[in-house]
């Protein structure tokens, strides 16, 4: 007996409850470098400037569409949840982004089954457990880039000229939730679509070159009028940051990366590729009733994943705008497999959907209490000791902005903390080191496995010493 029928309705229920398992970890304390956004949002509210945002007082250099999202959240929610503004946020960004690859994957196809099963396999892997609803620029970004490059895609075959313009508008927005990079997935995705005859004088027309121009001018806008320049990431800063790479990097990151992505959608991953060695020289069932269009997502995929592959210092999260990409794939392999393998794949996902609920409710909650540390707490002694005085902070380790992060919004509406000024005289410092520079060590705390120093120079250094952690 089957217990889970191969359906669309089994397919939209298990990335319904698989959503929904987001709400089980989305209170969680910070986790990694998710003050990042908070901190700079709740600055960017501070000093009334949105078109710049600061970190400490100083420029970010990064755009900030999602400072602009965050906001309006937290100030109707309270600025004491704006983590949880945040991670409302890039929750509800995957979620779309999973709905958008459905759609167009139906575009494609016009296999309804087909859809849920691509959905329900890009929620079901990293983007479910972990990059999916961490507070990081991650999960907009991806929307906007995927979405701009679905909306291109679906326009050349519909030939609906007003979703170029919503591929215009989305790319735009994908540069300013993060940079430039925005602009390559999608050139590639343009490219690649250039493979098919038809498409050409369709990308080519007046209305396209109109939309992609807008999209394009959007860049120098931003940059050389409204920022002038402080948000603009060079070719020359990254070219650099290759250089400084070692050979054993870039040999590791050959065999390393692609291990990675595929262990980043398991189960899924491994059903496609074990069914698709074993079925390799049987008849392929077609993946929708028409030919799928594998040399053009093959071409999306290839020469955007290159550059991350052969790139050292990359992370996994930097390719995530092809998350979705990846698992029309990975479910288009295992559906071309025959129904076997895509009940199998039933079984499986619904089997990772109860498992995201229990390391939701205790995994996570564990581990955080064990290992990460209490920043609210730390920061609430902080506070205690440092009342009264000037408080800055240098410390942009994970749990220093973490701990930074409770501060300021234990604060609000009282001004944030900065880097310290070139002179001060009396008042207390984060700091990730005990930097005599600075000022002498009046307390530190053990955070995971980190230190955070409060420093302390002047009169503040007379108070009462405070219990260190």
């Amino acid at each position: 007996m089957n217990l889970i029928p191969n359906s669309t309705r089994t397919w939209w229920w298990l990335y319904a409850a698989a959503a929904l398992s987001f709400a089980t970890t989305l209170t969680l304390p910070y986790i990694g470098e998710e003050a990042v956004y908070t901190i700079t949002s709740l600055e960017m509210r501070l000093n009334h400037d949105f078109l710049v945002n600061t970190l400490y007082g100083a420029n970010y250099g990064r755009p900030p569409l999602l400072n602009w999202l965050i906001i309006p959240l937290a100030e109707m929610m309270g600025w004491e949840r704006v983590l949880l503004a945040s991670r409302l946020i890039a929750a509800a960004a995957t979620v779309a982004t999973g709905l958008v690859l459905a759609w167009l994957t139906l575009n494609l196809t016009r296999n309804r089954k087909l859809a849920a099963l691509s959905a329900a396999v890009f929620l079901s892997g990293d983007a479910l457990f972990y990059r999916g609803w961490l507070a990081y620029s991650e999960p907009v970004f991806t929307l906007c880039i995927f979405g701009a490059i679905a909306c291109l895609w679906v326009s050349v075959l519909r030939r609906r000229g007003m979703l170029l313009w919503v591929a215009a508008l989305l790319l735009a927005c994908g540069f300013l939730t993060k940079e430039q990079t925005a602009y390559l997935y999608y050139g590639v995705a343009f490219a690649a679509l250039l493979l098919q005859r038809d498409a050409r004088l369709y990308l080519f027309s007046v209305n396209s070159v109109l939309a992609h121009a807008a999209a394009l001018a959007a860049v120098v806008v931003w940059n050389a009028v409204l920022t002038h320049g402080m948000q603009n990431i060079t070719v020359g800063v990254i070219a650099q940051k290759l250089m400084t790479v070692e050979i054993g990097d870039y040999l590791n990151q050959l065999w390393s990366f692609p291990l990675e992505t595929v262990l980043r959608f398991i189960p899924a991953s491994l059903i496609a590729i074990y069914f698709g060695w074993r079925q390799r020289t049987a008849p392929a069932t077609d993946a929708a009733g028409a030919k799928f269009p594998w040399h053009v997502l093959l071409a999306m995929l290839s020469v955007n994943y290159l550059p991350y592959w052969l790139g050292p210092k990359t992370h996994i999260r930097y390719i995530m705008p092809l998350y979705p990409l990846i698992s029309l794939l990975i479910a288009a392999a295992i559906w071309r497999c025959g129904d076997r393998p895509v009940v199998i794949a039933a079984r499986w996902l619904a089997a990772v959907v109860v498992l995201r609920y229990v390391i939701g409710l205790w995994g996570f909650p564990w581990y955080l209490q064990h290992y990460r540390g209490d920043y609210a707490g730390t920061a609430a002694q902080i506070a205690a000791t440092t009342h009264g005085f000037p408080l800055y902070a240098t410390d942009v380790s994970a749990s220093g902005l973490s701990v930074t992060a409770h501060l300021d919004a234990m604060r609000y509406p009282e001004p944030y903390l900065r880097w310290p000024p070139p002179q001060w005289d009396s008042g207390f410092v984060l700091s990730y080191t005990p930097n005599a520079e600075l000022g002498q060590v009046k307390a530190s705390f053990r955070l995971g496995g980190n230190m955070l120093y409060l420093l302390c120079r002047g009169a503040a250094c007379g108070t009462a010493n405070s219990a260190a952690k």
